[in-house]
């Protein structure tokens, strides 16, 4: 249905691919419209895939992976804000002047909420409330996004929009992506029983993700596998030679790359109440 929206609001180049290309792409294919607006450019991202970019041209290189990704999930529309990433925590680049998490909440929030006021979207989709694995932007993507999701139905919210012709909008649902603790450990297990040489995860990687109980969605996408491993090789940068859902048997692929996992954050979920598989279920068109 064309008056369905989804507006994706994520940090980096990839964020749209790895935890949440499957869902994209799905809708996509039911012919429900999908904007993703990006934060930064990813310039603290690793370079995987040798003589793909260097330090100094990481961040455009990734700007045409994006483009490239975009167009491989069939996106409607995509916006780029041009914030530097800002790393892990620690990382000097967190002190950069430019660092998305520097930026200040309110140009963010507002920017968002001019984001939903225009497309008007009845799902918001971003990431959850600890950034997957802790990491800076993620974490703040999500506050930003929540904050603009309750504030876009407020007239009183940055009046200017409103008297420069927009009007308030109230999005119906909020959505995290989520992992549950114990994926990476799930991962290598699944990998290596495949013949794959895939390294355990760190102590520190065992403990990312959401406790289980936290994860209303847990979504088999095994039908958009191949539309989301072209949009994950895109980002070719972010993609070491040793990438192996193109080896190993597809029920292998499907099991990692086919299964992602959402939080429903309004509206809240009811003890005992079951979240659809499609995060539009009882929505109307508008």
């Amino acid at each position: 249905m064309p008056n369905l929206r989804l507006l994706a609001l994520f940090a980096h180049p990839d964020d749209e691919a790895f935890p949440v290309g499957g869902l994209l792409a799905r809708n996509v294919a039911k012919g429900r419209r999908v904007r993703l607006v990006t934060t930064t450019l990813g310039e603290e991202g690793e370079i995987r895939q040798e003589g793909s970019a260097t330090k100094d041209t990481l961040g455009e290189v990734r700007r045409f992976e994006l483009a490239c990704a975009v167009r491989a999930l069939r996106l409607e529309s995509h916006a780029l804000l041009e914030y530097r990433d800002s790393g892990m925590a620690g990382w000097e680049a967190n002190s950069h002047p430019r660092a998305y998490i520097n930026a200040p909440d309110d140009v963010i929030v507002e920017r968002f909420v001019r984001e939903i006021r225009e497309f008007k979207p009845q799902v918001v989709l971003t990431f959850e409330p600890g950034g997957l694995y802790g990491h800076p932007d993620h974490i703040a993507v999500c506050k930003h996004a929540t904050q603009a999701f309750d504030l876009a139905s407020d007239p009183t919210a940055f009046p200017d929009q409103i008297s420069g012709g927009l009007t308030p909008h109230a999005p119906q649902r909020l959505f995290y992506s989520a992992r549950p603790k114990g994926f990476r450990l799930e991962w290598a297990q699944k990998l290596r029983a495949a013949g794959e040489d895939w390294p355990l995860p760190t102590p520190e990687q065992l403990v990312h993700g959401n406790p289980p109980e936290e994860i209303h969605l847990s979504l088999d996408v095994s039908d958009q596998l191949e539309t989301k491993m072209a949009c994950i090789i895109c980002h070719r940068t972010q993609v070491a030679p040793t990438w192996p859902y193109h080896r190993v048997p597809r029920e292998v692929a499907e099991w990692v790359l086919g299964r992602e996992y959402y939080i429903r954050a309004h509206p809240d979920v009811s003890p005992g109440e079951t979240v659809p598989d499609d995060i539009f279920w009882g929505v109307s068109p508008d």
